[in-house]
């Protein structure tokens, strides 16, 4: 049974960053829910909507942002905003069933101010990325950077469209965390340290 006077730990992160791998390893240790894809499947099964259209979401961001920045208008705006509107339903519904980590999708801006909340931004050096993507995807060096170049613009575009900052604007974040020295595992040890002292001090005030 998960603890109850854990907060819920939101999760954004560079690709490659390895935030995703860091963030299941912290459900565990934690022993609280992970939600990450799972977002998207109940998502899709309560707005009727296909789950092809949550999972192009970023991309679709991506190439309304691409329009903008030639001076033409974006693209199929009404549709994103319901499937984010969808996930975000979700995303609330599931921090009012307790504790949990909860993988991108705006998270930290959506749970703003309703729930016990801890955001984190997990980032690395483009070099340390690319190395991930290359171990983990078995791309060439080439294709993985246009890989977390790709997927990090869509994560930009996407959550600077409908969050309250910037996406990677680490003054908005209770904890930031560079992965260059960490493993996945270490990075999860280091979020949970901070939840404990937070936790420790929220209890103390």
């Amino acid at each position: 049974m998960a603890n109850q006077s854990l907060p819920v730990i939101t999760i954004s992160r560079q690709s490659g960053s390895q935030g995703r791998e860091a963030g299941r390893l912290l459900a565990q240790k934690l022993n609280i829910p992970y939600y990450d894809y799972e977002i998207l499947d109940r998502a899709a099964k309560e707005s009727g909507l296909s789950p092809e259209l949550f999972e192009q979401a970023e991309r679709s961001a991506a190439a309304s942002l691409d329009r903008l920045e030639k001076g033409l208008p974006a693209t199929d705006t009404p549709i994103n905003v319901k499937l984010f509107q969808a996930q975000a339903q979700i995303i609330r519904e599931l921090a009012q069933e307790g504790p949990a980590v909860i993988v991108g999708r705006c998270g930290d801006s959506v749970l703003k101010g309703t729930c016990d909340l801890v955001s984190v931004y997990v980032y690395a050096s483009e070099e340390r990325r690319i190395q991930n993507v290359i171990r983990k995807k078995g791309l060439s060096r080439p294709m993985a950077q246009l890989f977390i170049r790709q997927i990090d613009k869509g994560r930009s575009a996407y959550h600077n469209f409908f969050s309250q900052h910037a996406w990677g604007d680490m003054a908005a974040y209770d904890l930031c965390v560079c992965t260059d020295q960490l493993t996945p595992e270490e990075t999860a040890d280091a979020i949970a340290a901070f939840v404990a002292v937070k936790g420790k001090r929220s209890r103390e005030e």
